[in-house]
């Protein structure tokens, strides 16, 4: 059985399948500084979450999640308190038709870097 070299460095990964086909190394995989990534933001709101159970939530998350609320508690894409993805809106910003995202909305509010996929919610 052959053995499969596993990393999480993909623009290595990159070079190497590039070397064994032949062909030349396609553009490296950057994910931008600013960009975080989708595990990151749930993490962040259930963590926040659970601040907020146990009263240790800073003020301006608490705010911030508040104000979003506002938005979802009214909205047609929410299904108990979930963003529900079997919902479809057009788009605040783009008008194009979205879906729900599938996310707990009281988690998600409470995450700094997320966003509502309606672009309802403040930047």
């Amino acid at each position: 059985m052959a053995s499969e070299d596993r990393t999480q460095d993909y623009n290595d990964d990159l070079k190497r399948m590039s070397n064994k086909l032949g062909i030349p190394t396609p553009q490296s995989i950057e994910t931008p500084i600013t960009e975080t990534s989708q595990l990151s933001q749930i993490l962040s709101g259930w963590g926040n979450r659970i601040k907020d159970t146990f009263g240790i939530l800073d003020e301006e998350t608490k705010l911030m999640s508040e104000k979003r609320l506002l938005h979802c508690n009214v909205c047609y894409m929410r299904t108990g308190n979930t963003c529900d993805p079997r919902k479809k809106m057009k788009d605040n910003a783009t008008g194009e038709i979205v879906t729900g995202c599938g996310c707990n909305i009281s988690a998600k509010s409470m995450s700094p870097h997320s966003s509502c996929p309606l672009n309802k919610w403040d930047k």
